[in-house]
């Protein structure tokens, strides 16, 4: 089979945002690699640096890099482009369509970094942080050749990785093209060519996959559940389902009226009959969620998934009464473009107006993510459906992030959500030299969070991917260093 031929892929967004994203493309397409990813149960594992070890109170670590590597122009891969790659870092942060990068929240208190010879670098922190290969997996320790970056730390042109391709052509909200590098360290691409189309509406993804002008759909929200369905036992096209580090989130309002009454935000989680939302809206791709932190991480622990609508309903009407309550219900744009959230949120818009008893009225609005965010943050909202990925191994960004009273995403989403005793955990949290304890730490506010309710966890996701029989090897992965090296025409 001729391996030259061209593959395309469609996605909802740009595979690669460009030389203004802090990565330039998406770790997906394997045209850059990190210092460290993570295994199958979410721990780090080796990438560019092979090995790596820490002193006692963790505050300087020795990582120890690959050997014979090369970035794709054929410069070495060693101890002064990771350097450079820290130079570059220091003059961000970086937005990133992806996740940001920030040398502040991956290495925080970073003093020094310094080589000791061409294949060891060593960091020095100000405190602690035991947990830092956890932070650094995947994008948080993306590796680039220097000369590709600009003064400003952008990009200053197509990036130059250590991955098995390339990017060769890049036309923003259109299409990005990636080759093969034959110079791949590790076990090279067998497809010589992708191409990945940018097609936001999933209707038209679909339907370029049926009419073969594209041979797969990739990224998150590929394929909605009920395409993936209609499709999935047809010799013609291949479905896979994998693991996500997506969870589904009902964000409320808790700085207002009704919801800042954490009876209303249990109330409104005991009436979910989550079951029924993946089973009806998802065609079953999908896991009830009873907590906050996601199944794919390390650190998860199962808390339990109730449904009591009874339970729930006497627990809303002790808070709103038979006053009129209006509530806003807003849909992100590019969450409600990949994902059934119209018809789940007119799911639970009928479970609220059918309490007996009560006088409740949702409206529900669609909107582009940046105005919604700005309603949110000022608090002209009550829900919000939204999706939340794992920005690394280590969730400590999450939990203060969502619970932390000053924590950005409390703030940014008008979540409202206040506890002394959570402050005090995360606190400790930012400042413990103990694996064991920030373990337990994590364990607590998860169990925390399932009573408490920062916002209502509503499903972990489950990646679905469709392509076409015409190619092989395309399988559901959360990132990885796999990507698309397997894939290839078929026959």
């Amino acid at each position: 089979m001729d391996q030259t031929r061209e593959i395309a892929f469609a996605a909802s967004r740009d595979q690669c945002p460009g030389e203004q994203d802090a990565y330039y493309a998406s770790m997906s397409l394997g045209v850059w690699e990190p210092l460290i990813t993570k295994d199958e149960s979410g721990k780090p594992a080796p990438a560019l640096a092979t090995e790596w070890e820490h002193n006692e109170d963790s505050t300087v670590w020795t990582f120890h890099l690959r050997e014979g590597v090369t970035f794709s122009n054929g410069t070495p891969f060693n101890a002064d482009s990771v350097l450079a790659n820290f130079d570059r870092m220091k003059k961000g942060p970086f937005e990133s369509s992806f996740y940001g990068m920030n040398i502040d929240t991956i290495y925080p208190g970073l003093v020094s970094y310094e080589k000791t010879d061409d294949y060891t670098v060593v960091l020095t922190l100000s405190e602690g942080q035991p947990l830092l290969d956890y932070t650094m997996v995947n994008y948080g320790s993306a590796i680039f050749e220097p000369s590709c970056f600009a003064e400003d730390g952008t990009f200053a042109g197509f990036p130059i990785g250590t991955g098995p391709y390339v990017v060769t052509e890049n036309v923003l909200g259109q299409y990005c093209v990636i080759e093969r590098n034959d110079n791949y360290w590790g076990t090279p691409g067998i497809a010589k060519t992708f191409r990945f189309k940018v097609i936001p509406d999933a209707e038209t993804r679909y339907t370029a996959l049926r009419a073969g002008e594209v041979q797969g759909l990739c990224d998150l929200g590929a394929i909605s559940p009920s395409q993936a369905a209609e499709i999935d036992g047809d010799p013609a096209y291949n479905v896979s389902v994998g693991d996500s580090g997506i969870t589904h989130f009902l964000n409320v309002n808790g700085g207002a009226f009704p919801f800042n009454d954490v009876r209303m935000r249990e109330g409104l989680s005991l009436l979910l009959d989550r079951q029924t939302i993946i089973d009806s809206f998802y065609n079953g791709y999908g896991l009830a969620a009873g907590g906050f932190l996601n199944y794919t991480s390390a650190f998860y622990r199962e808390q339990p998934v109730q449904h009591d609508p009874e339970r729930g309903a006497e627990l809303i009407r002790e808070v709103v009464g038979d006053q009129e309550v209006e509530l806003l219900f807003l849909l992100p744009g590019v969450d409600a473009n990949r994902y059934p959230y119209q018809e789940e949120a007119e799911y639970i818009q009928s479970l609220l107006e059918n309490i007996e008893g009560t006088n409740i009225k949702v409206s529900i609005q669609q909107m582009d993510w940046g105005p919604c965010k700005e309603e949110m943050e000022a608090g002209n909202y009550n829900l919000c459906l939204k999706i939340q990925g794992l920005p690394s191994a280590n969730p400590f960004s999450l939990f203060k992030g969502f619970m932390y009273t000053e924590g950005g995403t409390n703030i940014s989403y008008g979540l409202g959500y206040h506890n002394d005793h959570v402050d005090e955990l995360v606190e400790e949290a930012a400042t413990c030299l103990d694996a064991g304890r920030l373990t337990e730490i994590y364990t607590e506010l998860q169990e925390i969070s399932a009573v408490d309710f920062p916002n209502i966890p509503v499903l972990y996701s489950q990646e679905v991917v469709a392509s076409s029989s015409d190619i092989t090897g395309y399988q559901a992965t959360v990132y990885g260093l796999t990507g698309f090296t397997q894939v290839c025409w078929a026959g």
